[in-house]
């Protein structure tokens, strides 16, 4: 279900909950540009390592259910059962609407997804998790 423009929904409320999550974790090099209707671009000011410049990942707040976490990484830096097993999110396609993890294998990279539906961001708080620690290497590993 996408969200209309101006909406407020709890997805939009963890997507900014994110960007303050990252924020506190002291990445000046990290820019949070809005991209209207999807959500939000994650550019590095420092160059990232391979592709598309600067950009690193996307938060999607655009959809009413569920929160989409884009991820940029060199190619083989993490599998899907890792991602599983650091996340305890099963891999997507398992089971339809529930929060799971999976990555995209794209000619130059692979791009991690993290699909996190509204039953699991309720009680999710991005600050200490293991998510933030995902996104943490992931940064490490694609920016200068």
């Amino acid at each position: 279900m996408p969200v209309k423009e101006n909406q407020e929904t709890l997805v939009r409320t963890k997507a900014r909950e994110l960007c303050s999550a990252m924020e506190l974790r002291g990445w000046a090099s990290t820019k949070f540009v809005p991209t209207p209707p999807y959500g939000y671009t994650l550019i590095s000011t420092t160059g990232c390592r391979a592709w598309f410049g600067k950009r690193w990942g996307m938060i999607c707040d655009d959809m009413e259910d569920h929160l989409k976490v884009v991820l940029d990484v060199p190619r083989g830096k993490v599998t899907e059962a890792e991602l599983s097993q650091r996340t305890a999110l099963p891999i997507t396609g398992e089971k339809e609407g529930i929060s799971s993890v999976e990555i995209i294998d794209n000619r130059d990279r692979d791009t991690i997804v993290l699909y996190l539906y509204v039953s699991e961001l309720k009680n999710l708080e991005f600050k200490n998790s293991e998510i933030m620690e995902i996104v943490s290497d992931v940064r490490r590993w694609a920016c200068l």
